[in-house]
């Protein structure tokens, strides 16, 4: 069997201030693009934060990268997050600092024996794939909805992560926006080792990247499969679930 890079193990985990838990067991093979769809409050993006490290189950373990949060030292923390790539619903832009700044904070705190030409040359490279190389001086408040998330992709790639997760990354961006992020993300996967688990709310061509689908609902695994076996299992799923 593959080795597992994200495990979610008998967890529990409370959705909001209602009495609705999300509870799975799932497991999610390295290099694997999976995605999560579901009506409103069906758990989604608290499936991304647990994944995170940002919210701690009240019962079950939650692995990534064969550590468990909620078991990491504290001194081995940051090491473990920085191979862990995560974009919420909120890019979290700083918005001090111009679009170039923002992608290039990472290199800056984590690289520092690259040089400024190649720190350069890394961010450019990034924002020019994603359609960005134009707005490099902008700050996060001259950006639609759309840039600042595309920005906040390009700034969570930059340390080459092993896990890469997403909230709805499709929020804001037209079709063709749509389909540059998914070719990105494809031809990121094709030269790296890249684990995604993404929140998907909206029906687009990016779920055509997936390789697998699982389908939340009031907080429970409806089901988990290929697209097509999806289908199958629960007719029109994708057309009745993502909104």
């Amino acid at each position: 069997m593959s080795e597992a890079a994200i495990i979610f193990e008998k967890v529990r985990a409370p959705m909001g201030d209602g009495d609705l838990c999300l509870e799975m067991d799932l497991r999610i093979t390295s290099g694997e693009f999976v995605a999560c769809v579901g009506p409103s409050r069906a758990g989604k993006s608290l499936m991304v934060e647990l994944a995170a490290g940002l919210v701690t189950p009240q019962a079950g373990r939650v692995l990534v990268l064969g550590q468990d949060w909620s078991a990491v030292p504290d001194d081995d923390l940051r090491s473990v997050r920085l191979r862990v790539g995560v974009v919420l619903q909120q890019p979290g832009l700083l918005s001090n600092m111009t679009l170039f700044n923002n992608v290039l904070l990472p290199l800056r705190y984590h690289r520092g024996a690259m040089s400024d030409r190649h720190r350069e040359q890394a961010v450019m490279g990034q924002l020019e794939r994603l359609g960005l190389a134009s707005l490099r001086d902008r700050f996060p408040a001259e950006l639609n909805q759309g840039e600042a998330r595309r920005g906040a992709i390009a700034r969570a790639l930059m340390l080459e992560p092993e896990v890469l997760l997403l909230d709805d990354p499709v929020a804001g961006l037209d079709a063709d926006m749509v389909l540059g992020l998914k070719a990105y993300v494809e031809d990121w996967r094709a030269h790296h080792s890249l684990t995604v688990l993404a929140a998907l709310r909206a029906s687009s061509p990016f779920i055509e990247a997936v390789d697998r689908l699982v389908v939340l609902r009031e907080g429970r695994v409806e089901a988990d499969g290929t697209r097509n076996s999806i289908r199958e299992i629960i007719p029109s799923a994708l057309n009745r679930y993502i909104e």
